[in-house]
């Protein structure tokens, strides 16, 4: 008998394995109430094994798992270091550019440029006007806060319109698209100076007072000129597209892509003053004052 076992022990091992997963799977599948004793002593003798399996394979995934989320986190520490560098590299060129400008207005003896003056205020209605294109918002600050009609507002890539009109606790904002709506612009890199008016569309406005001898090109960058006396100087307004330089004529026909988009307007900042000798947005320094909780 021994003898028999001690020849076929590596067959009988390999049944013996096969049988045991068998056996515990056929018993666990049995419902409870239904389970008769040998049932109960398989499950009993193989619980300890199930469990250090499952310990070990649950071990070894959430091990795994974490080396892949340390991998993740390293590559996203590699990637913010990078651009906290750049960020640090161009917050340092704009520095060197404000103590430049600052020496060479004091050499032209120019006063220096005011720090804007603005009040933050957040979208609390968007609406379109029946049977019309005009396009108007309601912001949560108004006269209690210093906001007037005429004033410009801007958000964080540019401009966004004017306040048309002001109550205690809040104000319409005319947007850029609006038809009604002109801003005085100039190219960025050519700085020919043109009109950016309003079309109702969200997405387009249209270029106005463009000489067509100017040196404008598609993908130009448009930024406010200063010169309507609303509009702090320098601030982002769109980008030209669908440029049309016809041969005859005085000016030049283009559509402009607006740099704020109208249906995602949150956050926004009323020009209080210091709008036309004002720096742009993030070349200069300005204080935001946060609109009262009452306009709210």
């Amino acid at each position: 008998m021994f003898g028999l076992i001690r020849k076929y022990r590596e067959l009988l091992s390999v049944l013996a394995l096969v049988a045991l997963p068998t056996i515990t799977f056929l018993a666990h599948r049995k419902p409870a109430p239904s389970r008769n004793a040998i049932d109960r002593a398989v499950l009993w003798a193989t619980g300890p094994i199930e469990r250090s399996i499952v310990w070990a394979v649950s071990g070894s995934i959430d091990a795994a798992e974490g080396v892949v989320a340390l991998r993740r986190v390293r590559d996203e520490n590699g990637r913010l270091r990078g651009e906290i560098l750049r960020l640090q590299s161009k917050l340092q060129d704009l520095s060197e550019v404000r103590r430049e400008n600052d020496r060479l207005r004091e050499l032209a003896g120019l006063p220096r440029p005011e720090p804007l003056q603005l009040v933050a205020a957040r979208v609390i209605g968007d609406s379109l006007a029946p049977g019309q294109l005009s396009r108007v918002i309601r912001i949560g600050a108004g006269e209690r806060d210093g906001v007037r009609r005429g004033m410009a507002v801007l958000s964080a890539q540019g401009v966004v319109g004017r306040v048309v009109a002001s109550l205690p606790g809040s104000a319409e904002v005319q947007l850029l698209v609006d038809p009604m709506s002109a801003i005085a612009v100039r190219g960025e890199r050519s700085r020919a100076r043109a009109t950016v008016s309003g079309t109702g569309r969200d997405d387009r406005c249209r270029l106005d007072f463009a000489v067509r001898s100017d040196d404008l090109q598609e993908g130009d960058r448009l930024v406010t000129s200063g010169t309507d006396g609303v509009f702090p100087p320098g601030f982002p307004v769109g980008t030209i597209v669908d440029l049309r330089r016809r041969s005859s004529g005085m000016f030049l026909r283009a559509s402009v892509a607006p740099a704020v988009d109208p249906r995602r307007l949150e956050d926004l900042l009323v020009v209080l003053g210091a709008g036309a000798a004002s720096e742009p947005m993030g070349a200069g320094a300005y204080s935001p004052q946060p609109a009262t909780a009452e306009s709210r």
